[in-house]
């Protein structure tokens, strides 16, 4: 560093400290030091979780924390809030250069965009000029703080104008709000009349600001103008190749623009204010924000696999299922369900309340990627406290309600199946955690909650029955006229008994546990009789009041197949009428098929596609052995997450166009959630059960995948990494303790508290022969699973299932779906191993060509593949040039009885046969 630029710095923090109190001064007469900057600092990107590209001028995007909130969309209009109160809307910046008299708005300029987990990049271009607004939340202060990175050739006025709200979330209520210039502080006061709530808004480097009526709000936006003066004069850091200090106006700072405040007094605003304008403070709330996305990353569960989109997918996963933990002054710490712009007419951000089903189904996943914390304080301790006396779970709760009497109001308790979500929740938590002192605090909070379901079933079934439970899968449309019990609560009640019952015998409850499991029976006996319609070969929608069954084919039978509640056999028929092209598009499952006259593509209960949705089919199609449909549910949902919002999973989608509704949430964590879900418990097959000191992977690797690293999965308060290795052999499983993934170059050897038992059960293919003295074989309708087990109480243990022959199918190659496209995918519906011959079915485009690579159980030259049956198919060969025989198997679809979507359906089947 040169002297002069040394000189500068100095000068630079002298001015910051007293900038505060200083009285603005004209832009034109700034001197070098540049008053009402702070020092520049490195705002990194991460080549893995920064995504970068241009502006799309309405496409929302967001900056979270666990107190406050920066939302918008790309082109630079900013809503802000600090939890439970909406300061503003609008607020975007303008440029006034001297050769135009009208300022040029932001959203006309704004080029490009960057998202990181930290926050947001906006950058605006111009021939004068080149403006980054970085904008972040503190981790945990209820503040957003925006960072101005100027390059400018000319004289240059920024102005930023925006709308004030000051208002709680709906459905609570403020009076008397207004706004006010505060000169000390250079900032806007936001304010009421009992001065209860209070925000300011302001920069030092401001140079004028508009005039506002005393003790209300101007009809007219208010604004403030910076000023950045001075003929080449740049706050900015050096270019790459210049010489530092070479440039005497190479100012190294930033403009910055803070909000704070909340429902607090107007003197802890102040301070709060001023204290992010200090020297450093700045920067030390950014890198807090780095080091614990770092530790994001790096302690919890990531991958490594030959799918890049689907590991980057796991990433942002992670980080937005943490900005769903909000810390409401008025209600403490819980879980939201997503986020979405409120605009200039509403007090709801999105679904920014919080809600006892989401938050159950999004801790599935936060269990297991090692975000236990906030599964144990945002869902579990959170909606245990807000539980009402007879045990039911509240299914909504506003972040206002603390302003309000919110349990009067209908919304409270709406839903039914948010108690048996509960109970999964904790059951599932505790598998992974060992958590018994929570068990043991929360357990009058689960008993209720059981109690409360079991006295839904009014006559004896064993169902929770959803009169008098609330809503299960819907909330309104025709579908859900004179419904008794649909398959969607009744699953999630099924799997509940389970676990309620392993539950009840730790605390020494065993009448408790004893009841569950006969209700379970009873319930498991029900469903079978009841809901399964042998003719159609799938399971019904509901009972119905009447008693008869509601028939339509739907999606919500997955939540019971995800949790392995129905018939092996049933199921697997079933798994595959889900991965037909009625219910699955190329974005995702439709909740009902497209087959039905009740369908509407743009119904949000009869025809939208939900990520939650299909996470659950990705699920269920794993658990019922049905690999490559999951696989195609699962990648359906990692798209979404970068093919709008960037890193955002929307809530819900058209049924026919891969587009999100206009009415959808931007960002919706139980979409989110369904990233990790069906991957960790489906594909990688991962089983943890600390209380047992026990693992089990069972995992269904793609065919095209060779290897796949994954780490750390937590068990109680240890962390073990794993990797499997297919070779032609077999399937391979080294498993090591650390407490970091190896690829990250920083990994952490700790050892095991205690011995875990390890069982490895990969799913190997149709038709393969596993020597039975290495293996225990299990046979599933879609596949087989050879079984080792071995105890790891050392720093590694490895695992080994050989296997020799079987089919393997690689899927053609996925294309991600344009924006606005219909489906066009093929689509695998089913493997099946009959006497010999393999077969499999698939789904395209009426009248398309398609194809499908076979690897048959023997590469040996000596044999042959032989299509013993091949509807609209003829098979050709392909020797592969590293000497491995991939058989192309060339299809063309039935151009007539398409569906609705234009899709037919062929079937191949194929065995080997002597040359």
């Amino acid at each position: 560093m040169t002297s002069s630029a040394l000189r500068w710095l100095l000068a630079l923090s002298a001015l910051v400290a007293s900038s505060i109190s200083a009285q603005p001064t004209s832009a034109r007469e700034a001197p070098t030091g540049a008053p009402g900057t702070i020092p520049f600092f490195p705002i990194a990107e991460d080549v893995i979780t920064s995504l970068r590209g241009p502006v799309r001028p309405g496409t929302y995007l967001s900056a979270v924390g666990r107190r406050a909130i920066a939302m918008g969309t790309e082109d630079g209009r900013m809503e802000l809030w600090s939890w439970p109160i909406k300061w503003l809307h609008d607020f975007e910046l303008s440029f006034r250069v001297p050769k135009y008299t009208e300022p040029i708005a932001g959203r006309t300029i704004a080029t490009s965009i960057v998202e990181r987990p930290e926050g947001v990049t906006i950058e605006y271009t111009y021939e004068q000029f080149t403006v980054k607004q970085h904008i972040f939340v503190p981790l945990d202060k209820p503040a957003v703080i925006m960072l101005l990175e100027v390059d400018a050739i000319r004289p240059l006025d920024i102005i930023a104008r925006f709308t004030p709200d000051i208002h709680f979330m709906w459905p609570a209520g403020l009076g008397g709000q207004y706004l006010v210039w505060n000169q000390p502080a250079k900032a806007f006061l936001f304010s009421e009349s009992k001065r209860k709530v209070n925000a300011f808004l302001g920069s030092p480097a401001i140079t004028q600001a508009s005039d506002v009526p005393a003790h209300m709000l101007s009809a007219a936006p208010p604004q403030f103008v910076l000023g950045v003066g001075g003929t080449g004069e740049r706050y900015t850091a050096p270019r790459l190749g210049e010489p530092p200090g070479g440039n005497i106006n190479a100012h190294v700072a930033f403009i910055p623009i803070v909000l704070a405040g909340g429902a607090m007094s107007r003197d802890s605003a102040l301070a709060l204010y001023q204290s992010l304008l200090a020297p450093g403070a700045a920067e030390r709330e950014w890198r807090e924000r780095q080091d614990h996305n770092f530790t994001i990353r790096n302690a919890q569960l990531s991958i490594r696999t030959p799918d890049a989109l689907l590991d980057r997918a796991v990433e942002f996963a992670k980080i937005n299922l943490d900005e769903s933990m909000v810390c409401n002054p008025d209600m403490g710490c819980g879980l939201v369900a997503g986020y979405g712009l409120s605009g200039a007419s509403s007090d709801r951000p999105g679904f920014g309340w919080f809600f006892g089903g989401d938050a159950a189904i999004n801790s599935f996943a936060m269990s297991g990627v090692g975000q236990s914390a906030l599964v144990r304080d945002g869902v579990l301790r959170f909606f245990a406290k807000y539980q009402r006396a007879d045990g039911k779970i509240t299914h909504e709760i506003s972040q206002s309600a603390g302003h309000v009497d919110w349990f009067s109001y209908p919304y409270a308790f709406h839903h039914g199946d948010t108690s048996p979500f509960w109970i999964l929740a904790f059951s599932e938590y505790w598998r992974q955690t060992n958590d018994t002192a929570l068990l043991r605090e929360l357990w009058p909070n689960l008993k209720r909650a059981y109690q409360w379901s079991l006295a839904t079933d009014k006559n004896g079934d064993g169902l929770m029955e959803n009169p008098s439970a609330g809503a299960g899968a819907l909330e309104l449309g025709d579908l859900q006229v004179g419904i008794l019990s649909d398959i969607y609560m009744s699953g999630v009640w099924a799997a509940s008994l389970e676990r309620v019952a392993r539950m009840a015998e730790v605390m020494g409850d065993r009448a408790l546990a004893t009841q569950a499991r006969q209700v379970r029976v009873k319930a498991l006996a029900t469903i079978e009789a009841k809901f399964w319609m042998p003719a159609q070969g799938q399971y019904a929608f509901a009972l119905m009041e009447d008693g008869s069954v509601n028939p339509n084919l739907t999606a919500w039978a997955a939540t019971a197949m995800a949790f392995g509640v129905l018939d092996e056999v049933k199921g697997a028929e079933m798994a595959s009428r889900l991965a037909s092209s009625n219910v699955m598009t190329d974005w995702g499952a439709r909740p009902l098929s497209a087959a039905s006259p009740l369908f509407d593509p743009l119904h949000y209960n009869n025809g939208a596609v939900w990520p939650f949705v299909t996470g659950f089919t990705a699920l269920a199609q794993y658990t019922y052995h049905n690999a490559n449909a999951g696989k195609f549910a699962l990648d359906a949902i990692a798209r979404t997450g970068f093919d709008f919002s960037r890193g955002r999973n929307p809530e819900v989608l058209s049924g026919r166009l891969y587009k999100p509704l206009d009415t959808a949430v931007p960002q919706q964590f139980f979409a989110t959630s369904m990233v990790l879900t069906p991957l960790i418990r489906g594909l990688l097959g991962i089983d943890v059960d600390a209380p047992r000191r026990r693992i089990r992977i069972a995992p269904h690797l793609p065919a095209d995948w060779d290897s796949v690293f994954v780490g750390p999965v937590p068990i109680g308060t240890d962390m073990v990494g794993f990797s499997i290795i297919r070779d032609s052999g077999g399937l391979t499983l080294s498993m090591s303790e650390h407490s970091r993934p190896p690829w990250t170059g920083m990994t952490v050897l700790r050892p095991l508290a205690q011995p875990i038992d390890v069982e490895f059960s990969p799913a190997l293919p149709l038709g393969a022969i596993v020597p039975l003295a290495e293996a225990d074989v299990t046979h599933t309708p879609g596949d087989l699973h050879g079984t080792v087990r071995a105890r790891f109480d050392a720093s590694t243990v490895e695992l080994r299932v050989p296997y020799s022959g079987g089919w393997r199918l690689i899927p053609p190659r996925r294309e991600s779906p344009r924006p606005g496209a219909r489906s066009r995918l093929q689509r695998i519906i089913s493997e099946r191993m009959v006497n010999g011959t393999y077969t499999v079915t698939i789904e395209g485009l009426a009248g398309t060509r398609g194809s499908i690579v076979v690897i048959p159980p023997n590469q040996s030259p000596d044999l042959k593949v032989v299509a013993e049956q091949a509807d609209h198919a003829r098979l050709n060969t392909l020797l592969r040039p590293f000497s491995q025989s991939r058989w192309d198997v060339f299809l063309t679809f039935p151009d007539t009885g398409a569906n609705a979507d234009g899709y037919t359906t062929t079937t191949v089947s194929l065995k080997q046969a002597p040359r």
